[in-house]
């Protein structure tokens, strides 16, 4: 597996959960909240990056 292509396309689905949670914390009225919005989309975004990118990298393992 290619390490590297994990931790990139985990970091880039980070940056679009961050900007998510940013519209997300920009459209509701609970200003008490705003840190954990941008937190819980980055890190999702993250952990759904690095998880597709591994089972593309897996599926084209299997193939060769």
């Amino acid at each position: 597996m290619n390490f590297k292509m994990l931790v990139f396309s985990g970091i880039m689905t980070a940056l679009v959960g961050a900007i998510l949670g940013l519209v997300v914390n920009h459209t509701t009225s609970a200003r008490s909240r705003q840190p954990i919005f941008i937190i819980a989309g980055s890190t999702l975004g993250f952990v759904i990056g690095v998880g597709y990118e591994a089972v593309q990298q897996n599926k084209h393992e299997e193939t060769d």
